[in-house]
């Protein structure tokens, strides 16, 4: 099934979704020295800031589950400039996705530690209800949860996409919201050498966002003098037989199964990735490229989007920034192309997602 993008909203160090999406698309990044965290660079015993993309002054102060309950807060706010919450119904389901608290190094209870499944739904529930106590409402329509890396968004996709097709409900609300900036978080990624520093540059910016989609079923053809409704034309999740492989077949092998039949071999879509500057993301980005040539050579693959270089690193919201920025690109045109693919890739696992969107404009600006 199609599905319409009814709504979306955003919360990140570029602000929220109009203003953020229009500072990327210039350019534009918010990066600064952390007011919470300093590290060590190697041979040198004096700690200095650590460079990262933080939501000016939300999040400031907050930690593990309360920062992310200020993400989402955050999140619903720019959300509710456009649709109110309490206008959705008991027929709207809530589709959380966050980060695994054991990942991110969050306290917890010693039992939840080896049980991920309630480990997922107890930090749901929190931010959930920690969220909508602060907006002063309760969330009528049901939740679900999901956690992972950056494939988790485009399962959650599916999942929506699922509800939706089988008619259980009249729309869905998918929010994905993540934040690498809390201190043990920070501790953690330093130790493992995976940070962008002076003396490391093969690595990533950390930051934090939160985004929201609304989505429903697309009906009939679109009004020509409405503004271009961008649509989720398909989600792959693609599970490899070997989880280290990063040659770009399976990223290639995504590309593909999106792309409807048919579809003219002149016709390139935007390429929207999740590369953070790590090693083993450059060299599958290459690979991909590589292979597409090889499978589709009309395609001349000179325009590609990364929101990382914008927003930083967002784990589990980096597939739902690529879905915003490729939004905004087809509804006011500057994409240069009729429709887009948001990929996403696992950091030493086998998932690997495709997300295809669309829109009726024929033609962009530059």
């Amino acid at each position: 099934m199609r599905l319409e993008i009814a709504a979306a909203a955003m919360s990140s160090c570029l602000g929220p979704l109009i203003t953020a999406c229009a500072a990327f698309r210039a350019g534009l990044s918010r990066a600064g020295s952390s007011r919470e965290f300093r590290y060590f660079p190697e041979g040198d015993n004096a700690p200095v800031p650590l460079v990262t993309c933080a939501i000016p002054e939300v999040t400031f102060g907050f930690s593990a589950a309360g920062r992310l309950a200020a993400i989402l807060h955050e999140t619903l706010m720019d959300f509710q400039g456009r649709v109110a919450l309490r206008e959705l119904g008991a027929d709207t389901p809530l589709f959380l996705v966050l980060p695994d608290a054991l990942a991110r190094e969050f306290p917890m209870r010693a039992e939840l530690r080896e049980d991920a499944a309630r480990r997922r739904d107890v930090l749901g529930e929190f931010v959930l209800r920690q969220t909508f106590d602060n907006l002063g409402m309760t969330w009528r329509g049901g939740w679900r949860f999901f956690t992972g890396g950056h494939v988790a968004f485009a399962r959650a996709l599916q999942a929506a996409r699922e509800v939706l097709t089988a008619r259980k409900v009249g729309a869905c609300l998918v929010v994905a919201v993540d934040s690498l900036l809390s201190p043990p978080t920070l501790r953690q990624l330093a130790l493992s050498r995976r940070l962008k520093t002076e003396d490391h540059p093969v690595g990533f910016i950390p930051g934090e966002a939160g985004v929201a989609l609304l989505l429903r079923p697309a009906t009939g053809r679109p009004d020509a003098s409405a503004p271009s409704a961008v649509i989720l034309q398909d989600v792959c999740v693609l599970e490899s037989p070997e989880p280290e492989r990063a040659d770009g077949r399976d990223l290639a092998a995504c590309v593909e199964r999106v792309l409807p039949p048919g579809t003219p071999a002149s016709e390139e879509p935007l390429l929207v990735s999740d590369h953070n500057g790590e090693q083993r993301r450059a060299l599958e980005w290459g690979s991909l490229l590589q292979r597409l040539r090889m499978e589709r050579p009309e395609w001349r693959l000179e325009r590609s989007w990364f929101p990382a270089l914008g927003f930083g690193e967002t784990g589990v919201v980096s597939g739902a920034l690529g879905v915003c920025v490729t939004l905004r690109g087809l509804q006011r045109g500057y994409a240069r192309s009729r429709s887009g693919v948001v990929l996403s890739s696992e950091d030493r696992q086998a998932p690997r997602a495709a997300i295809l969107l669309s829109s009726s404009k024929k033609e962009g600006r530059s």
